[in-house]
């Protein structure tokens, strides 16, 4: 075991660190929620990691993305993170795609992975989401955030689909009302990298056909299944 991943033992078994090391996730958007989800799948040490993504960084990502900063403003966020990810650890194969996601293409750019990370604000895509992991078997672990509010499901071929849970919600149009200071996809990313852990490590409770649900506001968390 490499010194780097020791601190991860006791949490995770040594087994399910080992799974880890075999992974490939896809990290579906590269902003608030996806730049964190990054950060934390190089530094768990997973063996791949595929990110969608075609917008650039603009002067209104550097109060949440932590994938921004002033010197990268106007360059493209995948292949920002792929430099991040060699930072951190060059182990990791790292795959940028510059392109929108939606349903036709899913099959190309993620039939390689094993888990699927949701981190757009875009409804489309995520049905889109959703119906290929109903049909491929994979799993998506979805997360949004708006303001003090955050949450996380997991749909698998055996959980209703995303428009159960969320109908014809768009969370960028939340975050437009009710803002998205940083604490809120931090938050939504880590709870996406501890549910993606408990899956891998075969450990704790993972919200399968379940959403939790976070008010920052009244430290509120409330799971319910969809």
């Amino acid at each position: 075991m490499q010194k780097r991943f020791l601190k991860n033992i006791g949490a995770l078994t040594e087994e399910g660190q080992k799974r880890l090391f075999a992974t490939v996730v896809a990290v579906v958007g590269v902003g608030g929620i996806g730049g964190f989800l990054i950060e934390g799948l190089a530094r768990l040490g997973v063996k791949k990691i595929i990110a969608v993504d075609m917008d650039t960084f603009d002067e209104t990502n550097l109060n949440r993305q932590v994938l921004s900063n002033i010197n990268n403003l106007g360059k493209y966020k995948v292949f920002e993170a792929e430099k991040r990810v060699k930072e951190i650890n060059p182990n990791v194969y790292f795959e940028p795609i510059k392109e929108k996601a939606y349903l036709g293409n899913l099959e190309i750019f993620l039939l390689e992975a094993d888990y699927i990370f949701d981190a757009t604000d875009n409804m489309e895509i995520r049905k889109s989401l959703s119906e290929f992991v109903q049909r491929t078997g994979k799993i998506l672990i979805h997360g949004g955030c708006a303001g003090w509010y955050a949450q996380v499901a997991i749909i698998t071929k055996d959980t209703p689909g995303i428009e159960r849970l969320l109908g014809e919600k768009n969370v960028e149009g939340a975050e437009k009302d009710l803002g998205n200071p940083i604490f809120a996809p931090m938050l939504t990313a880590a709870l996406e990298l501890s549910e993606f852990c408990k899956l891998v490590s075969k450990q704790g409770e993972p919200l399968v056909g379940k959403c939790l649900l976070v008010n920052l506001l009244t430290n509120e968390y409330r799971t319910f299944e969809f």
